[in-house]
């Protein structure tokens, strides 16, 4: 008797579930026809763009706080920020699809971190364009070939992806910045060798080479690495060399490894060795989304900059001068040769605060007014969070 009494318990949660189910269903759905009634306003008016990051960082950032705000209540089970972040960006993500359909250029081959970026904010729907280069990205952007792009610009350890930085420095692209995303980086090495000992070859993107540096030096000291355009390429490249180990000039697939993410067994036979081999866990490489325009204000932005000014004792402090003057602060800044005159550099700023802000449009008109000066207001957006 007791076993039948728990078994219809079950039988009615199980009903419950299923009942609340077609609830959340019958929910997205009317989300779904809002979201096409939005699309069809947006087509009357004409240019105006379907997708709107700070009115999406608004809506995750409010769930999240109520999520918060939910936390410890009694008889409410805590679902994680990450979580709340995920199933959110999938109902934007396809109702945002039913607006406007969207092609997402990124770094390739899928599999790459910046795979694993472009999905996380743009979720499964839209159609997603991987490019040989960085510079492709920009391009299949500007052409309007692609609705967006997706770019690595930083790594929390490893400092600024500098051709990112270069690429927006051309001034006569018309690409903005209108996002940007935080993707936590954890590295993995595949091999078909059962031993580190045997490994004498790996293989990954420059970037994870480098967050694993420390570890390979301690670890695999007798290994030689070679650069390759992705992970993902890395390991596709020892599969090759396993297929067809007599082709003149391929690498010993039984004593290669790649370095990469893990989304690499999807994409590769390449067993899994070791795993989270990064030099600093709890890694995060940032990561731009471009477009034809930036963001209107959400409430908590940055604006990207990127200035020069001539040659002078002083001039860096001078050119940051009028942010100070305004109390704007300043979350990077970084110098880049201008590749226009020998020893001429540019200089990239993060600041706190959107351009349309009082404060900062007089802080960049007074600097735009300063002899021998160049600014170029790459976009504003909304500040994105680790999750």
């Amino acid at each position: 008797m007791a076993g039948d009494k728990t078994l219809k318990d079950l039988q009615d949660l199980r009903a419950a579930i299923d009942a609340v189910d077609d609830e959340i269903l019958a929910l997205i759905r009317r989300r779904a026809a809002l979201a096409a009634d939005v699309g069809a306003h947006k087509h009357g008016a004409g240019d105006a763009p379907f997708y709107v990051p700070s009115r999406e960082a608004q809506i995750i950032r409010r769930l999240l706080a109520e999520n918060a705000q939910h936390a410890g209540a009694e008889h409410v089970a805590r679902i994680p920020d990450e979580a709340v972040h995920g199933i959110f960006r999938e109902i934007i993500g396809a109702c945002l699809a039913l607006e406007h359909p969207l092609t997402i250029a990124f770094l390739g081959p899928e599999g790459t971190f910046s795979h694993a970026a472009a999905t996380r904010q743009f979720g499964a729907m839209p159609h997603y364009h991987p490019c040989s280069s960085l510079r492709m990205v920009f391009d299949e952007v500007e052409s309007g070939r692609a609705s967006y792009g997706v770019v690595p610009v930083e790594n929390a350890f490893e400092g600024a992806v500098t051709h990112t930085l270069d690429l927006f420095a051309e001034t006569e692209r018309d690409v903005y910045i209108c996002a940007e995303i935080l993707l936590s980086i954890n590295e993995h090495l595949f091999s078909y060798a059962e031993r580190l000992e045997d490994i004498r070859m790996v293989l990954s993107h420059p970037q994870p080479l480098a967050q694993c540096k420390k570890w390979l030096e301690t670890n695999l000291p007798w290994a030689t690495t070679m650069e390759t355009s992705s992970t993902v390429h890395a390991a596709q490249m020892i599969d090759a060399a396993r297929r067809h180990p007599d082709t003149p000039g391929q690498i010993d697939w039984q004593r290669a490894a790649a370095i990469g993410p893990y989304s690499i067994v999807d994409h590769s036979d390449l067993p899994l060795l070791r795993k989270n081999i990064e030099d600093h866990h709890g890694n995060t490489t940032r990561f731009y989304v471009i477009g034809k325009h930036d963001s209107p204000p959400s409430g908590e932005d940055r604006t990207a900059l990127v200035m020069s000014i001539a040659d002078e004792p002083g001039a860096l402090h001078t050119l940051i001068r009028p942010l100070a003057s305004r109390g704007i602060g300043l979350t990077r800044i970084e110098s880049r040769p201008s590749k226009k005159k020998l020893w001429e550099y540019v200089f990239f700023i993060d600041l706190i605060g959107h351009r349309d802000d009082v404060a900062v449009a007089e802080a960049l008109d007074e600097i735009r007014a300063m002899p021998g000066t160049w600014l170029k207001v790459l976009g504003s957006y909304p500040v994105s969070r680790t999750l």
